[in-house]
């Protein structure tokens, strides 16, 4: 494997590695995990929306009431015939649409007497239904007054009753009138005994036979003693609104995964970087963040600070046989970690032996200075032009056994055998950091100076391992001024970066110049960052450190 290159011998485009994912329930339950505020978030506002909106509405009332049907007539009364036994509810149904007719709805109106409502807004506001196991026709009315709506549907029912009946008696009454008419008649003639007023009387008293028959087609069930309240309903429509939100929210939580086109897994940046992964790194704790402090020095027995331990182990492994000795840390982007990764790594190999020096050379935004509290002033740059001398140059920083840095104010002094230890004899180790020193004018051009190789020799021949940190990749070409004077790259990188970037990041890391070594993950849940644990906590025999202090160097 050359300079970054995949072990079989091409570059793998991230698109090959995101093509069938997600494939597994861990996968999903990442995706959840990931997206929970999306598929919290938009429960919580549909529900609250749907809550606010209901209580909003003004009140609407239903009130029911029910007419019974007789589906049998004449012809089924005298004849034994049905003619609605193939379907029993079409006559039912026929009646619904009857009930929610025009006429009824003006008849009703003008029976109720209630002010302010239409035969169109009567209609609007009723419904009538056909009951799939008896006779019966449901009628409702939805009303804005608890009490009108009651006096509404009470009044549909009775006149769609009347209404009902005197549409089946209409022919009969006719019938009957004519025959009345007839009898009338013959009486006026003094007719009475002939056998045509015998048969205008039998025929009258059929008709009225028939009549009393069909005259109840329609009765009234039942009507209604109040009516229910059916709007505003804040609670069902909030748990209506939690369930269609839990489901949205799900949607595009899944919908914003296929379309976010950011790398999720490590598998994915060893396939297109072609390097091993080092080591994961969590994020540091907020108290760090917040004090711009080292774990390795703050709680150098913690979980997180094993860590760096590994990291350490990981690293002289895939170093056994390179043999590089100046390795430089890069990133694609700003904000991964880089010079918090460097700095720890740093102490973790001085602590175990090691002479290292510590380099920063991100001339754009030196930071490791502020993390041992030592001033930027007389550094690599100062060193490179001639202005100061390297052992003045380099800050020689003592590391206690346990704890973190003690406040002393030889920390940070120029390295001599005087002060080997920091002038402290409970000091465990020495690093020695080289800061940026005076910030150049052009600093892509000034790394093109031969006098940083001739520094790097320098410090060959004092320090068994050189850490560079270096700006990131993607965002300056100083890296690719430096990769000619290192003997190692190794890229630190996090969960998150884009699809393109980390693309671009192999194809530039190709062009380099020096062996890339691997990469190492920061930003890991701590749950991935092979934690673990003894059931026991070495931190409580450690002695309350005192409050640290910012020491500069002294001139």
């Amino acid at each position: 494997m050359v300079r970054g290159e995949p072990a079989e011998g091409r570059r793998v485009s991230a698109r090959d590695n995101f093509i069938d994912r997600p494939a597994t329930l861990a996968q999903y339950q990442a995706i959840l995990r990931r997206r929970k505020w999306i598929i919290i978030g938009v429960p919580l506002i549909a529900t609250v929306i749907a809550y606010f909106v209901s209580v909003r509405q003004s009140p609407l009332y239903q009130a029911n009431s029910t007419v019974y049907i007789r589906t049998t007539n004449v012809v089924s009364a005298f004849g034994d015939v049905n003619p609605y036994l193939g379907d029993p509810t079409r006559l039912l149904n026929d009646q619904s649409k009857l009930a929610t007719s025009p006429e009824v709805a003006s008849r009703v109106v003008k029976a109720a007497g209630v002010p302010g409502i239409s035969p169109g807004a009567f209609l609007g506001a009723a419904h009538a239904s056909a009951a799939t196991d008896a006779d019966l026709l449901n009628l409702s009315i939805s009303y804005r007054n608890r009490g009108d709506a009651t006096k509404l549907v009470n009044t549909y029912a009775e006149e769609f009753s009347r209404y009902k009946n005197e549409l089946d008696t209409a022919s009969v009454q006719a019938a009957l009138r004519k025959v009345q008419a007839t009898i009338d008649r013959l009486r006026a003639h003094n007719e009475t005994g002939t056998s045509t007023y015998d048969d205008a009387l039998s025929t009258r008293n059929r008709l009225q036979a028939f009549g009393s028959i069909v005259a109840n087609s329609a009765t009234v069930q039942s009507l209604a003693s109040g009516a229910a309240q059916i709007r505003p309903r804040p609670k069902r429509n909030a748990l209506i609104g939690a369930l269609l939100g839990a489901f949205l929210g799900i949607g595009l939580a899944f919908l914003y995964e296929a379309l976010d086109r950011r790398v999720r897994s490590e598998e994915d940046i060893e396939a297109v970087l072609g390097v091993a992964l080092l080591g994961r790194i969590p994020r540091p704790t907020r108290r760090l963040r917040k004090t711009n402090r080292l774990v390795m020095l703050a709680d150098p027995q913690s979980v997180h600070a094993q860590t760096y331990r590994r990291l350490r182990t990981s690293l002289e492994f895939v170093n056994f046989e390179r043999r590089a000795r100046v390795i430089m840390l890069t990133s694609a982007l700003p904000q991964e970690g880089k010079s918090t990764t460097v700095a720890n790594l740093a102490i973790a190999l001085a602590r175990a032996g090691r002479s290292v020096a510590l380099v920063d050379l991100d001339l754009r935004r030196p930071i490791l200075h502020t993390f041992f509290r030592t001033g930027n002033n007389d550094g690599l740059t100062d060193v490179v032009v001639h202005r100061t001398t390297l052992s003045y140059a380099l800050r020689s920083i003592g590391l206690p056994a346990a704890g973190r840095l003690a406040p002393s104010p030889d920390n940070g002094a120029p390295l001599s055998g005087s002060n080997k230890n920091n002038g402290h004899s409970d000091v465990q180790s020495v690093l020695n950091l080289l800061p940026a020193g005076s910030i150049p004018p052009a600093p892509d051009e000034f790394l093109e100076n031969a006098g940083i190789g001739g520094v790097f020799d320098d410090l060959r021949s004092r320090f068994d391992v050189i850490l560079v940190d270096a700006p990131p990749l993607l965002v300056v070409g100083d890296v690719m001024a430096l990769s000619l004077k290192v003997d190692g790259i190794v890229v630190v990188t996090r969960l998150g970066i884009h699809q393109r970037q980390l693309e671009e990041l192999a194809r530039q890391l190709h062009t380099c110049r020096a062996p890339v070594l691997g990469f190492i993950l920061t930003g890991a849940p701590h749950g991935d960052s092979y934690s673990y644990g003894y059931g026991y906590d070495m931190r409580g025999y450690q002695t309350t450190p005192e409050p640290e202090r910012a020491v500069e160097r002294s001139e």
